[in-house]
């Protein structure tokens, strides 16, 4: 079994589904769109840029430029899409990846404009009440005044509280997709008149 990839490799692969960019614009993407969720330096990115190239899900091309140093492009391969979109529509394992990792997953769902955030979340409220069946089993054997129980109870309300969100998700998504449709709408509504002899 190979070692677990690390979700920035999949935002990185995510960015290059919209099209070929360089290490620096990967970074600012990633500064600038997931900064409330991602710190990491350029010389992080560009390992895992190196990583995901030797791994076959990146291409690399030097494009010479005038009077600047040539530049490095990275796009996509169709294994590295494959790995994308793998991930981007599994549910995560962890709770503490409920932080970084499935943010990231809502947030490349609507970046891509992807079908499935129904599923995903769907997925993820079904592995987090698994998670919560078995915590509550294994907290049968703490007395009421085990310590153990308080860290059982922490556990719980950080469930609780994913499950809490998730529910928000759904239904922020649900007006989201509704007000774009009503925008649409609009759009052919104006478009048709527009288009329509008088």
């Amino acid at each position: 079994m190979g070692r677990r990839r690390l979700p920035l490799e999949k935002v990185l692969l995510g960015f290059l589904m919209q099209g070929p960019l360089h290490g620096y614009d990967l970074h600012r993407r990633v500064e600038t769109e997931l900064g409330n969720v991602w710190r990491m330096g350029m010389g992080y990115i560009y390992n895992t840029l190196k990583e995901l190239e030797r791994g076959g899900q990146v291409e690399s091309v030097v494009l010479p430029q005038e009077n600047r140093p040539p530049r490095k492009v990275y796009r996509i391969t169709p294994a590295g899409q494959r790995s994308f979109l793998d991930w981007v529509r599994q549910p995560v394992d962890a709770v503490r990846d409920m932080r970084v990792e499935f943010p990231a997953k809502l947030y490349f769902f609507h970046l891509l404009d992807l079908d499935g955030v129904s599923r995903l979340i769907s997925a993820q409220e079904t592995a987090c009440r698994r998670r919560l069946e078995r915590l509550e089993k294994s907290a049968e054997r703490y007395g009421p005044h085990d310590f153990d129980r308080l860290v059982f109870d922490f556990r719980r309300r950080q469930i609780e509280a994913v499950l809490d969100w998730l529910a928000d998700c759904r239904e922020t998504w649900a007006a989201w997709r509704a007000a774009a449709q009503k925008d649409n709408l609009r759009e052919a509504q104006m478009e048709w008149k527009t288009d329509t002899p008088s």
